[in-house]
């Protein structure tokens, strides 16, 4: 009876073994495939996921500074202009890119961007507060990491925002912005 049970024992343990032997040789077969696919997943997640991180006191100054300067004439803006420059001021640790995404991912403020880009004096002036911020990003290699997901966020295409971050062209970068379809 021992010998029947010893030799049971051995078999189911030889048979658990094969078995786990043979999962272990399919898994480590596997493995590189499913590790390469996970990379690819991550890394295509990464790519394509910007969020804008702005507290909700930013987002009303960014939506203030940009339907003001959208909706108010040239002389109107002087008499707004320390308003505008203090709310600007509470805005600098934000990174340039979560400014800008905050905007072009609202379509009032997107429509604002186009009446701004009208007026030379407007955009000049709103180009002048973005420019350090953008050369900090740049040099920082920021900007050209989160760009894909940036351009996704957006709706702008990946390859004229690449373009012009390249040559630093940062009036070409948001003119890329303010042209592209929202509806995309």
């Amino acid at each position: 009876m021992i010998k029947i049970f010893l030799f049971a024992s051995i078999f189911v343990a030889g048979f658990a073994y094969a078995e786990e032997a043979a999962v272990e040789s399919a898994i480590t077969a596997e493995a590189p495939t499913l590790c390469q696919q996970a990379i690819q997943t991550i890394a295509q997640i990464d790519e394509s996921k910007f969020e804008v991180k702005v507290s909700e006191t930013e987002a009303k100054a960014i939506s203030e500074i940009v339907t003001t300067s959208g909706t108010t004439s040239l002389v109107g803006l002087g008499f707004t202009k320390g308003h505008l420059k203090a709310l600007g001021a509470g805005l600098r640790g934000i990174g340039t890119l979560h400014f800008l995404g905050y905007i072009f991912s609202k379509e009032e403020l997107r429509s604002h961007m186009k009446t701004i880009r009208k007026s030379s004096l407007k955009w000049d002036g709103f180009l002048d507060g973005l420019k350090p911020g953008f050369e900090t990003a740049y040099k920082s290699k920021k900007l050209m990491e989160e760009l894909d997901g940036f351009a996704a966020l957006t709706k702008a295409d990946p390859q004229k925002l690449l373009e012009k971050a390249k040559e630093q062209n940062w009036d070409g970068f948001v003119t890329v912005l303010v042209e592209s379809d929202s509806s995309k």
